[in-house]
């Protein structure tokens, strides 16, 4: 066995731990003698009745069922024969995007639109025109299939999003022909995916997502003409069926420590809840809000970050508890004290790194393209609708004045929450020492910057990274994710997560951390916050990093982030010994232009009369990086990227070497 795996491994136990370890090479040993398969049987859908699935005492006859399940006295947001009606001026768009539907043309990620043909197909990645491996076990699909492609691009369409729309539809217009369609797509999804079998269950939190668009389908359409009794039997089976899988491995679920397990635990609780007429009901209900308490604490640091270093992420972590809070609220199952503390310094988490003007957050960690909640009108990148519904159910006050964001509160609270007061609570410099995130509030503008010791897995390398907006812009921005799996382009896969796309300095062209595996870096990188001051509005905030602190670097990276009135001053020094090249990279506005360079420095035009401009102590080299794998590009949507520029500017010599970056106006 080499050094180097013999070191990776050591990092492996070092940080996840014994347990972690031994968890997972049992797992992956059933997995491979096919114990696993077998707790899991593949099986059709027509050889699974109601009867096999209810307790004895129920009657599974299909009315009398249903008639019990509507009057067992567990709660849903709202009631099918009086569904909220958003706001007649978001019409025209809610039916436009549910037309879409009707012509089985589903949105990607929440921006592109692809077709699926009449069927649709379940298994096409249309980006690529090439089929999943279908009928075979789900422990049989292999995530990483070049053949496929990316299977996110697979998982897409089935995890139910496009039911969100129709319903909404179904609600402005109460036109049957949208609840119509959901019924002919569940059934075309049910006869193309039957139990355990294909890659739409290789995936206990696709499973879990769908699960809820399936309830809420359920309750929204439960008195529309096309919803049949025999309709909505193969919906509660399919619900049962999602919660069975789900239970069974989750787990597998809690051993990656990530929002995987929330999402399969709000799931579990919501089958367990709602329909107390299963057998495994009450179990369901208690493992879920169980899990759901241990996890929240686990993964909700003491100041409200989260574990997963990323916007997207928290966002899907905090959507999941607002769906489980409210139903627990709506059936007096109250939830741990310290949880809902929790929760609450998360949504204020996201509020203080939030963008005034434009509702958007950093484009920073890891994004999946994952909204799993879609109840309004507002783009992806807006973040204003879970903070708002969240910090309604909190704090029952609003923190945004009307507008399209209020149609989550309609859906989750009915009209009473268009009436309340506007919440106090301001944007400002803040500090996050839990997850290492601080922001400073500047005249005009603000930014954010990260200082940490990795407590949890990185997903990427973006040690010292700092985020600026100014006028509703992301002036120096992180450059996202792209793809997760990306054969055609794996360079661009892997630069989207390096150091190399985010607003920090590389020395001597290598990443300071290796990655082991698709989603694995190692060692993880450690910082130090030296300072965080102001006084008469003038900000102070110094950290450090020690990522290159070991060989054959062995030097540290100061910044330090002096701000005041309309301008900022970024200093970065490399010290330690030898010679290096630090090489600073700022990643910009698309239409940013260079207005001067030379070998003292570089200045930039960025928007609105904001310029940057970038001097270093020793030989001095910049260029301009556009539409090339080493930088040039950014992603704001899932599996879409698009040019900006960014500005590489070197230095070479001996130890220390030193940047200089004012960003102002005028």
């Amino acid at each position: 066995m080499s050094r180097s795996k013999i070191k990776t491994i050591y990092h492996i136990i070092r940080y996840n731990g014994l347990g972690f370890c031994f968890f997972r090479a049992q797992y992956n040993l059933r997995s491979k003698i096919g114990l696993l398969k077998r707790n899991f049987p593949a099986q059709r859908w027509d050889q699974i009745t109601l009867t096999k699935l209810v307790k004895p005492e129920v009657d599974s006859s299909a009315e009398n069922f249903l008639k019990a399940n509507q009057s067992n006295g567990r709660r849903f947001f709202f009631a099918g024969e009086s569904l909220p009606v958003p706001d007649e001026k978001y019409k025209d768009r809610i039916i436009s995007d549910a037309e879409l539907i009707i012509q089985n043309k589903f949105r990607y990620f929440f921006n592109e639109s692809y077709s699926l043909g009449n069927g649709p197909n379940w298994f096409c990645n249309p980006t690529t025109g090439a089929q999943a491996k279908f009928d075979v076990h789900w422990t049989d699909v292999s995530t990483f299939d070049p053949a496929a492609g990316d299977i996110k691009f697979i998982w897409e369409p089935s995890r139910f999003a496009w039911v969100y729309t129709l319903v909404r539809a179904y609600a402005v217009t109460a036109d049957d022909k949208y609840a119509e369609k959901f019924w002919q797509l569940l059934e075309s999804w049910l006869d193309a995916n039957q139990p355990n079998t294909g890659p739409n269950y290789s995936c206990g939190q696709e499973c879990a997502i769908r699960l809820l668009a399936m309830c809420f389908a359920y309750h929204a359409l439960t008195d529309a003409k096309p919803s049949s009794a025999d309709r909505k039997i193969k919906l509660i089976i399919a619900i049962a069926v999602h919660a069975e899988r789900i239970d069974k491995n989750i787990k597998f679920a809690i051993s990656t420590r990530t929002n995987h397990s929330i999402t399969e635990a709000a799931a579990l609780y919501t089958a367990g809840l709602l329909f107390p007429e299963f057998k495994p009901a009450n179990f369901w209900r208690r493992k879920g809000k169980n899990i759901l308490t241990q996890e929240g604490l686990k993964q909700i640091y003491e100041d409200g970050s989260y574990l997963q270093h990323s916007m997207n992420y928290h966002r899907l972590m905090l959507q999941n508890y607002l769906w489980v809070l409210r139903l627990g609220q709506l059936n007096n199952d109250i939830f741990n004290e310290e949880l809902v503390t929790r929760i609450t310094k998360a949504t204020d988490f996201l509020f203080q790194m939030q963008d005034d003007e434009s509702g958007r957050i950093p484009n920073y960690g890891p994004n999946d393209g994952a909204l799993i909640i879609p109840l309004n009108t507002c783009d992806y990148l807006d973040y204003r609708p879970v903070i708002q519904a969240l910090w309604y159910l909190l704090k029952e006050q609003k923190l945004y004045d009307k507008g399209p964001w209020d149609e989550d509160l309609l859906w989750f609270f009915g009209l009473k929450a268009n009436d309340v007061p506007l919440a106090d609570n301001l944007r400002k410099s803040k500090r996050f020492d839990s997850g290492g995130y601080y922001t400073i509030r500047n005249k005009n503008s603000w930014a954010m910057m990260r200082c940490h010791s990795y407590r949890d897995r990185p997903g990427h390398i973006d040690m010292l990274h700092f985020d600026l907006w100014a006028d509703g812009v992301n002036l120096l921005r992180d450059c996202g994710s792209y793809k997760y799996y990306a054969p055609d382009e794996q360079d661009l896969e892997r630069y989207f997560k390096s150091i190399w796309a985010h607003n920090t300095v590389i020395v001597d062209d290598a990443s300071p951390v290796e990655l082991v595996s698709k989603f694995t870096w190692m060692p993880w990188p450690k910082g130090q916050l030296l300072k965080f001051t102001s006084t008469d509005n003038r900000y102070l905030l110094q950290g450090r990093h020690f990522a290159y602190a070991r060989g054959p670097w062995h030097v540290t990276h100061n910044r330090q982030i002096q701000a005041s009135n309309n301008q900022w001053l970024i200093t970065d020094d490399i010290s330690g010994t030898g010679s290096h090249r630090a090489e600073l990279r700022w990643h910009l506005p698309a239409n940013a232009e260079i207005g001067s360079s030379d070998d003292t420095g570089v200045l930039v035009k960025l928007i609105n009369n904001w310029r940057l401009k970038v001097t270093a102590n020793n030989n001095l080299q910049t260029s301009i990086i556009k539409s090339e794998v080493s930088g040039g590009w950014e992603s704001l949507y899932y599996g879409n990227k698009q040019e900006i520029f960014t500005l590489s500017v070197i230095s070479e010599g001996k130890a220390p070497l030193k940047f200089e970056t004012i960003v102002s106006k005028g």
